[in-house]
């Protein structure tokens, strides 16, 4: 692990990119070892090889680095009501901002069971697809809605997932008026979630909270009533730092 955040470390100080062999040389290891580590950063996406065969910071990095504010904003004793829920309810429990089109992972314990591996901290869902991306977008003004899509079309993500503006407006009184908002495999085939909103000292939600499991035996309403003390307890806890 170490040497493998060696080689990132390299690869962002150098954005022309390296070749195995400068890589090897710069750290002194082994060109086989070296070949090893740039495989691995790059079946995971922290790395890109060029057509000329150098390797580059890959964008995983730049989403990961990009979380990084947040995850340290959103860490210490928040984490200890998501934890208490994830412990509770056995399922993947998850901390999102909301970043343009994007709601980025930033906090998750993750489920007993087994769910998409990719999904993970660091991890960018369309707003439009999942659960706490729809309660942020419930949440903001028309015109910033307009700003983030001017068309009436949405982007395609899932053949469940929503397709128009019109029909994401729809929505949104029903989120509000619940105070939570679901996902029945927008994001991803197989995974269905609820979440619900954490606020700052103002008011304003500034992340989503939400619960996910396996489609086939997740029952939102099982967790609408702990997933919201959690996030109240959360937004108290965010208040208080100010």
């Amino acid at each position: 692990m170490a040497a493998a955040l060696q080689v990132l470390r390299l690869l962002a100080d150098n954005p022309d990119g390296l070749g195995i062999t400068d890589v090897a040389r710069s750290l002194e290891m082994s060109k086989s070892k070296a070949h090893l580590l740039l495989a691995t950063l790059l079946e995971q996406g922290f790395a890109d090889r060029a057509a000329d065969s150098r390797y580059r910071v890959g964008l995983t990095a730049f989403e990961v680095g990009s979380a990084v504010p947040d995850a340290a904003r959103f860490g210490g004793d928040l984490l200890t009501p998501m934890r208490a829920l994830a412990d509770l309810s056995g399922e993947a429990v998850s901390l999102a901002v909301p970043r343009n089109r994007d709601a980025i992972m930033v906090q998750r314990f993750e489920t007993k069971h087994v769910l998409r591996a990719e999904i993970g901290v660091g991890t960018r869902m369309p707003l439009i697809s999942c659960a706490s991306g729809k309660f942020l977008l419930a949440h903001m003004t028309d015109e910033q809605l307009d700003s983030l899509y001017p068309t009436e079309a949405l982007p395609y993500v899932t053949v469940h997932s929503v397709r128009t503006k019109t029909a994401l407006r729809a929505m949104f009184p029903e989120v509000r008026d619940k105070g939570y908002a679901l996902n029945d495999e927008e994001y991803a085939e197989g995974i269905a979630g609820v979440a619900t909103g954490v606020a700052d000292a103002s008011g304003h939600y500034v992340a989503a909270l939400s619960v996910a499991g396996p489609s086939s035996r997740f029952r939102a309403d099982d967790w609408i009533e702990p997933l919201a003390e959690a996030a109240r307890k959360m937004t108290e806890l965010l208040a208080s730092r100010r």
